[in-house]
């Protein structure tokens, strides 16, 4: 019997075929995990960064320009309002100082940044101020502007194209929600300088806080009423800049107060800080997300570590900051700067 050289052949084939389709599955499969990793989102945290100077403060007027948070005026327990600029680097995690702002020291404003500037308006300094003063980083100047038309503290602030939002706030200087709340609206105009009135709140709010999202303003939370102290809401407003219209949205899932400005990530609003409904600045490390698309609430699994109130709260490159306030209670001023990431 002749022996058949070309029989082993096929054998060999198949188990290569074999070996090639072990290897093409492992391939796949790694992949899979490797996108599956890759899909994963990074679990929130807060991370604690360089503390605010000079003993930090409360009630600070705060926003991001560049990569830069701007924290001006301000109350230093022991020391009283401030006139004092400080300038957080996010990058390099240090602190400068920038000129010394105009007009009377003060606290409990708000403020706003367009195009590169930082407006910072109304506060108290005893008595509420109508005061709009505008901060230049580029050149480390303050500019005095037209003053509202109703002298403020604890007001709401947004900005809609090239309008500025004045919204409630207070006549009382004595302090969050200590009186007079104002349902008071006005839009500066940036260009021509000037104030104008819109449609009034629908109900007196003060030391609520504000965003805008394309033509609506959102309205959180604050104070309202003619007693003291007065009560603290959960309500969500929201203004039409088009119609020059209120409407209400899904309420939030606690009443809150002075916390002045909220965080945004996309179309979630981060809302956190504050007074609660007892009036207690460290009762509640809740940070409540609402989002603005689907009109909905939910609360964050990593809450604050150190509950303030009265803090600047900026949002840059998909993180939230949060400096100075006040801790445990208001008049107790506290230098924490701390971010996270949603």
């Amino acid at each position: 019997m002749k022996l058949d050289l070309h029989s082993a052949p096929p054998r060999i084939a198949c188990h290569t075929a074999w070996h090639r389709l072990f290897i093409a599955a492992a391939i796949a499969v790694a992949a899979l995990s490797i996108g599956a990793i890759a899909l994963a989102a990074p679990a929130p945290a807060w991370t604690t960064l360089a503390p605010v100077p000079n003993g930090g403060a409360e009630g600070m007027f705060g926003g991001i320009v560049g990569n830069q948070v701007i924290a001006a005026y301000g109350d230093q327990s022991g020391f009283g309002d401030s006139n004092l600029t400080r300038i957080y680097n996010i990058a390099s995690d240090t602190w400068t100082m920038g000129s010394d702002a105009p007009g009377d020291p003060r606290a409990e404003g708000t403020a706003v940044t367009n195009d590169g500037i930082l407006y910072a308006l109304g506060g108290r300094s005893f008595t509420a101020l109508p005061d709009l003063d505008a901060y230049n980083v580029a050149t480390d100047m303050w500019t005095t502007l037209a003053p509202m038309n109703t002298a403020r503290a604890g007001l709401a602030a947004a900005v809609v194209d090239d309008s500025i939002y004045a919204i409630g706030g207070r006549v009382s200087g004595g302090g969050p929600c200590s009186g007079g709340p104002l349902d008071a609206v006005e839009r500066y105009d940036i260009a021509t300088n000037s104030w104008t009135t819109v449609a009034s709140l629908p109900i007196p709010l003060s030391d609520a806080a504000a965003v805008a999202s394309d033509d609506q303003i959102y309205v959180f939370g604050g104070c309202t009423g003619d007693d003291f102290p007065e009560t603290t809401v959960n309500t969500v407003y929201v203004y039409n800049v088009d119609t020059n219209t209120w409407s209400t949205a899904a309420p939030m899932p606690r009443a809150r107060a002075g916390f002045y400005q909220v965080g945004e990530q996309g179309n979630s609003v981060y809302v956190m800080g504050g007074l609660d409904s007892f009036f207690d600045t460290a009762a509640d490390p809740n940070v409540d997300i609402y989002n603005m698309a689907l009109d909905t609430w939910t609360t964050s699994d990593v809450p604050m570590p150190q509950p303030r109130g009265e803090m600047v709260v900026a949002s840059h490159g998909g993180r939230i900051y949060t400096v100075g306030g006040s801790l445990p209670a208001f008049g107790n001023t506290t230098d924490t700067n701390a971010v996270l990431k949603p």
